[in-house]
């Protein structure tokens, strides 16, 4: 292996004029015309090669071994060293990239690998330097930075709870517009069943068998005509009713509304007893078509005609 001096002086000789006419086999300098050209630009080639090696003290390069060359064939072909022959060591300060060492030693690696400096050339066109990257992206808002809070997936959260049963609705009573006095209680006493025991000759009401105490309800809407005591009936209560009929409570051991007031259905106006002309605990209920004694017609078709129907 020699050094690049050396290497360089050898080149040097090799590219003279006349060593090319040697090399080529022919005797006289008028067969080099055809070949002027080709040698001009091979000549120059090698006189920088040369140049720059003989410019390297501390490199190598190695010369590819050349057969020798036939006659007739071109006598570049045989040229003692090929630009892409040349392989040089590291410089000794890999540091320096500006002294001379360096520049020969980048101009012999460009001119081995022509390809690479044009891949460079388009990757530096492709990719623009780095300083201009924060140009571009300085004025735009910070929009898609999120807080890691944000960013972070949402913890699952614990199942809700089952939800409680809806209550269910109170029951509102319905709103009567006709009812029973007595409601459920049985009859004891059909009305208009004959008896000569009263002034009438027959039952002018309906008994119904219940104990003393027992709630008494106004059969419909009316206005209280009476309240108190009214001898063979006892204690009595007389409502008229929205259609102009009267209906009578008798023998109550329990007076709930006065004279002049407003009941509605369903409303309590007092309570059963035994007092006046009775046999035992009842209510003695009438309706009448005037407030007056036997003016009366049949209580229970009367009310079930009205759509009472809690008997």
């Amino acid at each position: 292996m020699r050094s690049f001096p050396a290497t360089g002086r050898r080149i040097l000789q090799a590219i003279s004029t006349r060593h090319v006419y040697t090399v080529t086999g022919s005797g006289s300098a008028a067969e080099a015309p055809t070949h002027r050209t080709s040698a001009k630009a091979l000549v120059t080639g090698a006189a920088v090669v040369a140049f720059g090696a003989m410019l390297i003290p501390g490199g190598h390069a190695v010369a590819a071994q050349a057969q020798p060359a036939a006659l007739g064939e071109s006598p570049f072909v045989a040229a003692d060293v090929q630009p892409g022959d040349l392989q040089l060591s590291a410089p000794e300060h890999q540091d320096d990239t500006t002294g001379p060492m360096a520049v020969v030693a980048a101009n012999l690696e460009q001119l081995a690998n022509p390809a690479d400096e044009h891949a460079d050339e388009h990757a530096a066109d492709e990719h623009p330097a780095d300083e201009q990257a924060p140009d571009e992206h300085r004025d735009q808002p910070q929009q898609d930075e999120q807080p890691a809070e944000q960013a972070a997936p949402a913890e699952q959260s614990e199942p809700a709870p089952a939800p409680a049963p809806e209550p269910e609705p109170v029951q509102v009573p319905v709103k009567l517009e006709w009812s029973s006095p007595a409601p459920g209680a049985p009859i004891s006493n059909p009305y208009h069943k004959t008896n000569a025991s009263y002034a009438a000759g027959y039952h002018t009401g309906t008994d119904f068998a219940v104990s003393v105490g027992t709630p008494l309800l106004a059969v419909g809407n009316s206005t209280v005509v009476s309240s108190g005591w009214a001898g063979a009936y006892g204690n009595q209560v007389v409502l008229k009713l929205s259609d102009g009929r009267f209906a009578q409570y008798a023998h109550l051991s329990q007076l709930d509304v006065k004279a002049g007031q407003h009941v509605n259905a369903g409303d309590r106006i007092g309570k059963s007893g035994n007092t006046g002309n009775s046999t035992g605990p009842h209510l003695h209920f009438e309706i009448r078509t005037a407030n007056q004694y036997a003016k009366v017609t049949d209580p229970i078709a009367y009310l079930k005609g009205h759509g009472a129907n809690n008997f």
